[in-house]
């Protein structure tokens, strides 16, 4: 197994679990991009998507994918540094993501979990779940960050 500086169940959800749903929703979005553009917002539905749309689409797909590789590549580093700054830039992007959700379906659908649907639950649920394990992460939940060959990432905590 390569030698990576996160902690074991940090290493799986970001370097092998999250890729793994970036590439689904790459697949999922090239296969039919219009039913992946109405379910990005319920109760909305779209016959076709408008070719201005689709270009933003079809960009957006292809960000998971390149988000899909930067993940796999900082959670399997062997430089704490590296993977340290990658969760603190992922993190401070989920919020990003969230705020995105929100503004598009309104405050009405998202504070009321009960209409949403599965894309919603994607984007708001699992965004905030994975945020919580970044930062657990980062504070030293799951043990320390380190350089398997080196001392702890300066400013990890130390773990007993």
């Amino acid at each position: 197994m390569a030698k990576s500086s996160l902690p074991v169940i940090p290493r799986i959800v970001f370097g092998v679990v999250e890729p793994a749903m970036l590439v689904w929703a790459y697949k999922d979005s090239l296969e039919n991009p219009t039913a992946f553009f109405a379910a990005q917002a319920p109760p909305f539905s779209a016959d076709a998507v408008p070719p201005q749309a689709l270009v933003l689409l079809l960009q957006l797909t292809n960000v998971y994918l390149l988000l899909a590789a930067v993940a796999v590549l900082c959670s399997w580093t062997s430089h704490a540094s590296i993977a340290k700054w990658y969760l603190v830039a992922v993190a401070l992007a989920d919020y990003g993501h969230v705020h995105a959700c929100y503004r598009g379906v309104g405050p009405d659908v998202f504070w009321d979990t009960s209409s949403w649907n599965a894309m919603l639950w994607g984007g708001v649920g699992v965004s905030a779940a994975l945020n919580v394990l970044r930062w657990a992460t980062l504070l030293g939940a799951f043990g320390r960050l380190r350089d398997p060959r080196g001392p702890p990432a300066p400013g990890a905590r130390k773990t007993a």
